[in-house]
């Protein structure tokens, strides 16, 4: 007799389990129509105030529910497009240790100078506006052909790829506002070359500035 009652027990419980389960559905459903009736009602009311007040409303929500992980991705999506606009004008190759951009030298300087062409300083301009965004730290490397400097400002090809970089580092600080803190400059001369010195197109490539974002 205690085992049957024991069974007509458990039935019981298990019936009034089953019931009060099934009206999970009634309590989500009155809460969503709940939410949107405060939602048309807020609309509604929007729309009997005047322009300005709705304005500062509407402002004011957009703060009280904007999404830190849109603007993340959204300052994403704007750093990916400045780094296209950049590769307009440089050689860009990003890897988990740097973002590497590299100037042809013709661009800025003409041969054997070292001060930066006027009409060229835009380009400068757009690539510190895509720096700027960064903490990483600059390294801005000069580098040149073999052919010997005869004559002129500078001695050796040694002398004029470091100024060429220090022009550089120099217009990023006095124009451009970069923090002096994140910037060091290099000169390489002909020692480091990217092509054969054999051609005139390989000569053309080793004449370069290189601006190094190091990310590790």
């Amino acid at each position: 007799m205690a085992l049957l009652k024991f069974f007509r027990d458990r039935r019981s419980r298990t019936r009034d389990e089953d019931g009060a389960g099934s009206m999970i559905w009634l309590t989500v459903y009155s809460d969503m129509m709940t939410n949107l009736m405060m939602f048309f009602l807020m609309l509604f009311a929007l729309t009997r105030m005047s322009s300005s007040v709705r304005e500062d409303v509407m402002h004011a929500l957009q703060e009280q529910f904007s999404d830190k992980e849109v603007e993340k991705t959204q300052a994403q999506e704007d750093s990916k497009e400045k780094m296209e606009e950049l590769k307009k004008i440089a050689y860009v190759e990003e890897t988990e240790s740097r973002i590497q951009i590299t100037l042809p030298a013709p661009v800025l300087f003409d041969i054997g100078k070292a001060d930066i062409k006027e009409g060229t300083k835009h380009a400068l301009s757009d690539l510190a506006t895509t720096i700027k965004g960064s903490k990483y730290p600059i390294i801005i490397e000069g580098h040149t052909d073999n052919v010997p400097i005869t004559g002129g400002q500078f001695r050796s090809n040694w002398q004029l790829s470091a100024a060429r970089a220090f022009a550089v580092l120099n217009y990023f600080i006095e124009i451009e506002k970069i923090s002096p803190g994140r910037l060091s400059a290099l000169g390489y001369g002909e020692y480091r070359p990217v092509a054969s010195n054999e051609t005139e197109d390989g000569r053309a490539q080793n004449r370069r500035i290189e601006i190094i974002l190091v990310k590790k």
